[in-house]
């Protein structure tokens, strides 16, 4: 069974990871991960949504350099990227905004500090629930959804997208 110390463990060896990655390219950094609940992360659900969005940001950009790690936080790709900062996170954050699964990606962007830019440094509002139209942080802090209801809202959102791209 998992534990959650090993979902800290794994995001302890990422953030490892993505300094090691960002000192040996000297670009910034795409993190594509899904925004799933619980502690299983690491499943046909989280692996579908993140293939998806990886794939789509490759049509927008040319990485240097890709990594792809599978651990207790899900998959994950970690892209070196030869564009500044905030115009990975325009990029970034139209796919969130956009893409019918983009919802349920966090794709972070770090600069070659090391450091997140947010959807705020660049004048784009907080993220927004799954479920209701609260602030996302508002809904996690305060446990406002049940588990079950939000793997079911993520269940639904990835069905009803699988069917919609047979039907292209």
């Amino acid at each position: 069974m998992i534990d959650p110390m090993n979902i800290l463990d794994a995001k302890e060896d990422r953030a490892y990871l993505q300094e090691k990655i960002i000192k040996k390219y000297n670009l910034p950094l795409v993190v594509i991960r899904a925004n799933y609940p619980g502690i299983d992360k690491n499943n046909k659900t989280t692996k579908y949504i993140v293939e998806n969005i990886y794939n789509l940001i490759l049509l927008r950009v040319s990485p240097d350099h890709i990594e792809k790690i599978d651990s207790f936080e899900g998959p994950i790709f970690l892209l070196s990227v030869n564009l500044s900062p905030i115009k990975l996170k325009k990029i970034t954050v139209e796919i969130e905004s956009n893409h019918p699964l983009g919802r349920l990606v966090d794709i972070d962007i770090l600069d070659l500090d090391n450091h997140t830019l947010s959807r705020t440094d660049l004048g784009y509002l907080p993220r927004t629930c799954f479920v209701c139209s609260d602030l996302a942080h508002n809904c996690v802090r305060s446990r406002k959804h049940s588990l079950e209801e939000l793997l079911k809202y993520i269940e639904d959102i990835v069905l009803n997208f699988k069917k919609d791209d047979e039907n292209v």
